[in-house]
């Protein structure tokens, strides 16, 4: 059984693009069946990978999302899902939607994972600094993440090399 990662989301983007993907959420969390058949019902990412067009066998969508609030210019949300945020389901939304841009802090205490991609606290202000463990994920890092994780379903080795190693 995973251990549960709890990220919290802030998303801003052009409103048209915000209300698009406010109706598809808020229309699939609301289905009596969910779009894709599942064991956590309408909210599984899965099911909003599939109404943005791809194929939840080919995404890592591990877990649900809650909390989904249009506040103010953002779009706001909480993902549980298993270890890790699910960089592939947020790397989809802004695929879909490219206006938006997601700012995220993620914490996941059982394996001490403590990361954000909010650099300049616009919304997580938390820092290493104000004795917050929050790491600075960048793009490239989740990717590597996204790679580390299928590599472990697939049983692939994944070597990583440090800076200064």
């Amino acid at each position: 059984m995973p251990n549960i990662c709890t990220a919290y989301y802030v998303i801003e983007g052009e409103k048209k693009e915000l209300d698009a993907l406010y109706e598809t959420m808020t229309s699939l969390q609301e289905m009596e069946q969910p779009l894709v058949e599942n064991g956590f019902g309408p909210t599984w990412l899965g099911c909003l990978v599939k109404a943005l067009g791809k194929n939840p066998e080919e995404v890592l969508c591990r877990g649900e999302w809650m909390d989904l609030e249009r506040a103010d210019d953002t779009l706001r949300m909480t993902f549980e899902t298993a270890w890790t945020p699910c960089y592939e389901v947020t790397a989809l939304m802004k695929s879909t939607y490219p206006s938006l841009h997601i700012y995220y802090k993620a914490e996941e205490p059982n394996c001490e994972i403590y990361v954000k991609n909010d650099a300049e606290g616009r919304y997580f202000p938390e820092t290493e600094q104000d004795g917050y463990p929050y790491e600075l994920m960048t793009e490239e890092r989740e990717q590597l993440q996204v790679k580390i994780i299928k590599g472990l379903q697939t049983g692939e080795t994944v070597v990583t090399v440090t800076r200064g190693e």
